[in-house]
């Protein structure tokens, strides 16, 4: 079938191709998953395990060891490795690429089942399949709510003495950050009321878990959240050791006793009637006077309580870790990405466009109007538990690290880089072509590939990030090439003949051979890249895709859509009086591009022909090669730039990472934290554009934290 005439003779087909392409083309576009870029790490799952109060050799010893016994077996498993620390141990199994995670983990979790036994006090092992070491797309940090400005004019009112140091946020109408007045009532005392009776944050561990960090697991495509800092709520039993040995007991006698009768338990059921009743005998703690009230043994007939030989109390745990955001304590929730999931549908719309009546406040109301508009998303969860549960708390989320903003910065920059690479193109060919309609016809190649090689991409399951847009990048200068070859064949039966439909087709069909081998070879050298297994398979396949797919489609523009272009774009003069071609070439001038290529290609051709009839050609011509092939490589090495596996990007981000000694406990390493925060306070305490700005040795800080564990 001659598809080149019958694209011609049909265009209401070929329009109705074009628009098919690039309906599907935007469809697939909106439903492809965004990221920074492509997955390129393998298959993980992780295993943790706590053991509080363990050394990492009884962590090793007890629970890692047997745990490898099992785990080694895993079908799939490429390789493993385990740390024990202090009342933790974590295995990493590593799986081939290409392993469902999925069936994997059951695989982990069917072989946990088979671990004979764990210490006592140890806790169940989770299984997850992100590494709670990896970058997470996500900070959010737990804040006590800053006073209103109402709020300051009222107390300014009663206390004279602050209204001197509050003034300048009552006058810019602003609510200041906690973080600043926590900082100012330490000159200020008397603004310690002013923010006292606000709960802790590093105090509210177990809410955040419960809450947090449940809600944040909810939301599509977050794996897994992660609470750091604070400490959790216990109910700690003070032993007198005096009055424990004048009672003749010891510790494991008061353990046994508080173990033994902290639990509920079942005993049967009784038949009344029609009835069936389940009897249960609640033993469980429920307040402090219980655990009191406790008999740990009878002497000399006379029960010896708890309360006898120690004090009970609720206090909090010693912290295995702690979080200070711009030098106050507070805690920190990250949230860290689920495999092949949009990160700006995860991440959500932007708060602006979650107050849709623009008062500056969200309601209830436009949280859900947002949550059925865009679906559920992080953002939307932070506003709701903001304006739920947090705020009758007098706490906050914070937001302190985004990363689609990156992801939007460099996504955006390849993008204007396609389109100025598009607008480039079109102008060059303008330059040479000098015929809009020629360009037009051209021009018309370039969306219809970038936008139908979309579908390709969620068809082979990639996303869009960086290294498949420099791919179409890439392309947009390839797909022409094609467009110009048949083009510039049209173009010149055109102006021998003056029909655009002869043209057309007769100009296609004799190139069209030409253009398909042209388009192998380039496909010959991406399409291998596709099936390349491992890290650099997952790495380059988005490219190969991209630039194989846009170029693969310009070969079908080419022979299809733009012969039927050029047949209604270019004028029909076949009937028209119009000079002979020869007499057009004697009347038309020559423009000053015409003539400044015409000098390079005359004086290039002189170049040569003096290179091979001067005396001693062939060694000129070695000289010459040998010349420019000397320049290349030292140009070359020259400016080759450093290797590396992936670029980093301006982030406007730095993560500092301090290893102590071993040995160091948590106090000593707040110790190190803290002294930082002097000299880096300036930084984020100066206003954009004031005299203090001016005054830093370096950029201004937005947002700062340290995490010690």
């Amino acid at each position: 079938m001659d598809f080149i005439g019958f694209s011609v003779k049909n265009p209401v087909k070929v329009i109705v191709a074009v628009i098919l392409a690039a309906m599907f083309g935007l469809i697939s576009l909106w439903a492809t998953p965004v990221q920074l870029t492509p997955d390129v790490t393998e298959p993980k799952i992780t295993v943790s395990t706590t053991w509080p109060g363990a050394s990492a050799q009884e962590v090793e010893r007890e629970i890692i060891e047997e745990q490898e016994e099992q785990l080694k077996s895993v079908e799939g498993l490429r390789e493993f490795e385990s740390t024990s620390s202090d009342s933790r141990g974590e295995i990493i199994l590593k799986f081939e690429v290409g392993t469902d995670l999925g069936e994997a983990r059951a695989r982990v979790s069917d072989k946990l089942n088979q671990v004979p036994e764990y210490p006592e006090d140890a806790n169940e092992p989770t299984i997850t399949t992100v590494n709670p070491n990896e970058n997470a797309i996500a900070w959010f940090i737990l804040l006590p709510i800053p006073p209103s400005v109402e709020d300051m004019q009222a107390f300014a009112r009663t206390h004279a003495d602050t209204a001197e140091a509050l003034q300048p946020f009552i006058d810019e109408g602003e609510t200041p950050e906690y973080t600043v007045l926590a900082k100012l009532a330490e000159t200020h005392p008397e603004l310690k009321l002013l923010i006292k009776g606000k709960n802790n944050p590093a105090l509210m561990k177990k809410f955040s878990e419960d809450f947090i960090e449940s809600r944040f697991e909810r939301v599509p495509g977050v794996a897994n959240s992660n609470v750091f800092g604070g400490q959790e709520e216990e109910v700690r039993v003070v032993v007198d050791p005096a009055k424990l040995a004048a009672m003749q007991l010891t510790i494991s006698d008061l353990r046994a006793a508080l173990q033994a009768q902290n639990k509920n338990t079942s005993a049967g059921d009784m038949w009344e009637g029609k009835t069936r009743n389940v009897i249960r005998t609640l033993g469980q703690f429920r307040s402090i006077e219980q655990v009191e009230n406790t008999v740990i043994a009878v002497r000399e007939s006379t029960p010896v309580f708890v309360s006898d030989v120690a004090k009970v109390e609720i206090n909090y745990k010693k912290p295995d870790g702690l979080v200070r955001q711009k030098g106050i304590n507070a805690l920190a929730i990250n949230c860290q990405q689920a495999p092949e999931t949009n990160v700006l549908e995860i991440m959500g719309p932007p708060r602006e466009e979650l107050d849709l009546d623009n008062n500056g406040e969200i309601t209830s109301f436009e949280l859900s109007e947002a949550k059925s508009r865009f679906g559920d998303s992080l953002r939307i969860a932070v506003e709701e538990m903001n304006n739920g549960a947090l705020k009758p708390r007098g706490v906050q989320l914070v937001q302190v690290y985004d990363q689609t903003e990156y992801v939007t910065s460099a996504t955006d920059l390849v993008e204007t880089n396609i389109y100025l690479g598009g607008f480039l193109a079109v102008a060059i060919l303008l330059t040479f072509l000098r015929s809009p309609r020629s360009v037009l016809i051209i021009g018309i190649s370039i969306p219809i590939s970038i936008i139908a090689t979309f579908v390709f991409v969620r068809g082979f399951g990639r996303s869009i990030n960086v290294i498949s847009l420099a791919g179409m990048a890439f392309a947009v200068g390839m797909v022409v090439d094609n467009a110009i070859v048949v083009l510039e064949n049209i173009f010149r039966h055109y102006e021998e003949s003056g029909d655009p439909r002869k043209a057309a087709i007769k100009g296609t069909q004799e190139v069209w051979g030409a253009v398909l081998a042209s388009t192998l070879t380039t496909l010959a050298v991406f399409v291998p890249v596709i099936f390349v297994q491992g890290q650099a398979g997952q790495l380059f396949r988005d490219i190969s895709i991209a630039i194989s797919c846009a170029v693969g489609l310009s070969l079908i523009v080419s022979i299809t859509v733009i012969p039927t272009a050029a047949r209604y774009i270019l004028k029909d003069r076949s009937d028209a009086t119009t000079p002979t071609n020869e007499n057009a070439k004697k009347k038309k001038r020559p423009g000053i591009v015409s003539r400044f290529a015409t000098a390079i290609v005359d004086g290039f051709i002189g170049m040569l022909r003096w290179m091979q009839e001067t005396r001693g050609s062939f060694l000129i011509r070695v000289g010459v090669l040998s010349a420019i092939m000397i320049v290349s490589l030292v140009g070359a090495w020259a400016i080759m730039p450093e290797t590396e596996y992936l670029p980093e990007g301006n982030r406007n981000l730095i993560f500092a990472i301090l290893i102590p000694p071993p040995g160091y406990n948590i106090d000593k390493m707040i110790e190190i934290g803290e002294s930082v925060e002097p000299l880096l306070a300036p930084h984020w305490e100066a206003k954009p554009g004031s005299p203090e700005a001016k005054e830093l040795d370096g950029p201004m800080i937005e947002s700062f934290f340290f995490v010690a564990r």
